[in-house]
């Protein structure tokens, strides 16, 4: 299970069960001042190659590699994705370029969430 909660400062993505399980993370909390977009469909190059974490079918869990950098990825169902553009964000010592995790309705978590970036933030 996947949930997002608004804090005053951040976005704190909790994974729980079989998720955090599949995803070698249970936690991640992203400062608005790290978010530099929010897509609220699957925004992603199509070269990633995981590295840690599972993919079973067409679920992808966990820490993925791209050309450009890090990836992470949570979700079943694509068509119910945001994805989070981020900015000199680091978990652990990666830098990481976007989180794409699954919720019950992107567009208004999307809109609520890129309404909280800093406007110095935003392109």
């Amino acid at each position: 299970m996947r949930r997002i909660e608004l804090q005053d400062d951040n976005v704190t993505i909790i994974l729980t069960g079989l998720t955090m399980l599949e995803a070698l993370q249970g936690r991640l909390v992203i400062p608005y001042a790290n978010i530099r977009r929010v897509h609220p469909e699957l925004h992603l190059p199509s070269n990633l190659v995981k590295l840690g974490g599972t993919t079973i079918g067409a679920t992808p869990e966990g820490h993925f590699m791209g050309d450009d950098g890090w990836y992470f990825l949570s979700f079943e169902h694509q068509d119910r994705v945001i994805t989070i553009e981020l900015e000199d964000f680091y978990l652990g010592r990666q830098m990481y370029h976007a989180v794409t995790v699954e919720v019950d309705t992107p567009e208004e978590t999307a809109a609520a969430i890129q309404n909280r970036i800093p406007s110095t933030a935003r392109d």
